[in-house]
């Protein structure tokens, strides 16, 4: 058994590893288990190349079909794994596998990606994904996998980073990305930012009674500032000059312990009933470097102490305005 062989598992991320192949042959994403992933040239199947896309569940181990593809890539490339075009996923699936490139981008033809059914990942990337790889200081072409093919040199790293107990990451992908993002982009912005999530596209995305928390944080000398209008080279400068940051628990929170500066004041508001996705934000902001990270949780309790649940799915939880204002000024964010 090989490194790529051994299993994945939920509770730990797979150590840093990158396994070499000739003649791999990739499998396109396909069925509803995102069936995926790379074969050796003996036929056995890279374990390495699974993604863990959520917080219980990997991809599907890809079926070798029975028919060679007719496709070859003559060549080095490195396996990038899932093109996902959601923000919060791309960084925990797409962008855990770049660490591999530290120091090794010569040694690449360019990138192998394999975008998710029904998707156009093309046209993705050039409106607001391509700008992570520059930062990253990829400058390798970026091949999309959307049917098998064979690569002459396949190179395949374990993710670095990942959804829940994954979120820590891994020594090797914390280094490389504040490494090339403090290359890449001066710190350029506010000292004090709110991070609101009251434009998104769904209500039920945003956070009860943001409004009012705006105009409180504004009082307070705070500038909001709305993630998703900005592309990620704006957002990682942002995010490089604040010394306060404060905002509900969400995927910009997956991008700001990658830029932060450290002792930077962090206040992390819960805004979902589920606590594991919170506390996995928090531990990533606490292992990607030295900061005071206060967490907030304002949300509605019943008599018993229990937090009450939104009217439905589509609602966001119901989060007491003046418990928050308090929580804050107890931690001298206001």
């Amino acid at each position: 058994m090989t490194d790529g062989d051994a299993p994945l598992r939920l509770g730990e991320l797979p150590p840093p590893i990158i396994e070499p192949l000739r003649e791999a042959q990739v499998v396109a994403v396909r069925g509803e288990g995102f069936a995926n992933g790379v074969f050796r040239a003996d036929g056995s199947f890279c374990e390495l190349s699974r993604t863990r896309i959520s917080d219980s569940r990997f991809t599907d181990r890809a079926a070798r079909p029975l028919v060679q593809p007719a496709e070859r890539l003559a060549g080095s490339y490195l396996f990038a794994g899932l093109g996902r075009h959601h923000f919060g996923h791309f960084l925990m699936e797409t962008a855990s596998r770049l660490w591999a490139l530290d120091g090794r981008e010569a040694q690449f033809d360019g990138l192998i990606l394999l975008p998710m059914p029904g998707i156009d990942f093309a046209a993705v990337l050039r409106r607001r994904l391509q700008v992570f790889f520059d930062l990253m200081g990829c400058g390798l072409p970026i091949h999309l996998v959307q049917r098998d093919l064979m690569v002459e040199r396949l190179h395949v790293p374990a993710q670095g980073f990942g959804h829940l107990q994954w979120s820590a990451a891994t020594l090797p992908f914390r280094r490389f990305v504040r490494d090339r993002i403090e290359g890449a982009c001066r710190p350029e912005g506010p000292e004090k930012i709110y991070i609101s999530r009251s434009r998104l596209k769904h209500a039920f995305q945003h956070v009860d009674q943001e409004a009012r928390i705006e105009a409180l944080m504004r009082a307070a000398g705070y500038t909001v500032f709305h993630p998703e209008q900005h592309d990620m080279m704006v957002q990682c400068q942002t995010y490089r000059a604040a010394r306060v940051i404060v905002g509900g628990d969400g995927s910009a929170f997956h991008l700001v312990p990658f830029a932060m500066r450290p002792d930077t004041r962090v206040g992390l508001i819960q805004r979902r009933l589920r606590r594991a996705p919170v506390d996995a934000i928090a531990n990533q902001i606490e292992a990607f470097a030295r900061v005071d990270l206060v967490r907030l949780d304002p949300l509605c309790r019943g008599e018993d102490g229990t937090l009450l649940p939104s009217v439905g799915r589509k609602q966001t939880q119901p989060l007491d305005f003046e418990r928050l204002r308090a929580q804050l000024e107890a931690a001298a964010l206001i």
